[in-house]
């Protein structure tokens, strides 16, 4: 692998990181409490100017609620069966009326979505 794979993988996976702690509604300050750096540091994590470690890396996975492996290759493995069922039941469990609405609202909208934009 040449530098620039090395990184545009990097890079890729900052945004992935970056993205996935937006969209859990963290700050860079909460990620750094939790990590236990400086918040620049997050910064540097989230631009790709600083390298993950492992322990870093599963403690994201946890904050961010998503696996080790989306967070590194972009890629989520896909539950099957009474796995994906129950992952559901948790994800769904405690929300209000409305959030469930929304929840549903959502799932529709991704149904109605042309599968070629979405990633799989």
């Amino acid at each position: 692998m040449t530098s620039t794979e090395k990184s545009d993988q990097r890079a890729e996976m900052a945004e992935r990181l970056r993205l996935a702690r937006e969209y859990v509604g963290l700050t860079q300050e909460d990620v750094a409490g939790a990590l236990g750096i400086s918040r620049p540091a997050v910064t540097k994590i989230e631009s790709g100017a600083r390298k993950v470690e492992s322990t870093e890396l599963n403690i994201l996975a946890r904050l961010y609620r998503r696996t080790m492996e989306y967070l590194l290759t972009g890629k989520e493995p896909i539950p099957k069966g009474p796995e994906q069922l129950a992952f559901l039941a948790r994800a769904i469990k405690g929300l209000s009326e409305r959030d469930l609405d929304e929840v549903a609202r959502f799932a529709e909208f991704l149904k109605q979505s042309p599968k070629a934009t979405r990633k799989e």
